[in-house]
């Protein structure tokens, strides 16, 4: 497979059963991200790091205490490949491959079907940075450029945009008004706005810009209700 023929995209894996073979740093950083997402996980490995097992035990999540055996991906929307064993590895990716099951395998980037990109979060925006595998010190360091240029006043600036732009498409469908709506606000540098807490400009461009028969005020007071109880 090609690193160049990659192509980029955002998996819903909510309540999706995800495999992670082993039960190591790498593995315990995969489930961590997994959960983050709600998946199912289904952790299989005759040992598990400390800090997994806590999670384990907090989350109640299926644990075979064992090793891989054929079998173990069945009803797997997608797997992980994450021991030191090549030949564990290696019978995961056969299986992966009978069944049809996507795969990242932690050791073999081009025999993967899909790679875990350096990324970050702020609220529901999610930055990612990748090289198709053939760099990742390189993706680790731009994204951690990008992290500090992409402040954490962003998950605000998210989730007011949405509160925005759920009044705006609720009353009609012209979607290229939203556009240039949207383009317009942001030539505010709303994101100043929200960095300094400087709500009264911010609504008085909601006033200047949004139609008429939305309550700005309304709005701005609901996100900043949402706004404190997040900073609380």
């Amino acid at each position: 497979m090609s690193f160049s023929a990659l192509y980029p995209v955002n998996l819903k894996l909510c309540d999706r059963l995800c495999v992670v073979i082993g039960g190591g740093n790498v593995a315990t950083r995969k489930i961590k991200s997994l959960l983050t997402c709600g998946a199912a996980v289904r952790v299989v490995s005759p040992y598990v790091h400390t800090d997994l097992m806590k999670i384990i035990l907090d989350r109640r999540l299926e644990w075979l205490e064992r090793k891989y055996v054929e079998g173990d991906l069945q009803g797997a929307f997608v797997a992980f490949a994450a021991t030191s064993d090549p030949d564990v590895q290696q019978q995961v990716k056969e299986e992966a491959d009978k069944y049809k099951i996507i795969l990242n395998s932690v050791d073999d980037p081009v025999g993967s079907d899909f790679h875990i990109p350096a990324h970050f979060r702020r609220g529901k925006m999610l930055v990612t940075v990748s090289t198709g595998g053939s760099s990742p010190v390189l993706s680790r360091q731009v994204k951690e450029r990008l992290e500090r240029e992409i402040g954490q006043e962003y998950e605000a600036v998210v989730g007011f945009l949405a509160m925005v732009r759920e009044a705006v498409v609720g009353r009609d469908d012209e979607s290229t008004g939203h556009k240039e709506l949207f383009q317009k606000l942001l030539s505010f540098d709303i994101v100043k706005l929200i960095r300094e807490g400087n709500w009264f400009d911010l609504q008085m461009i909601l006033l200047q810009e949004l139609p008429e028969d939305i309550d700005s005020v309304a709005l701005i007071r609901r996100f900043l209700d949402v706004h404190d109880k997040k900073n609380a």
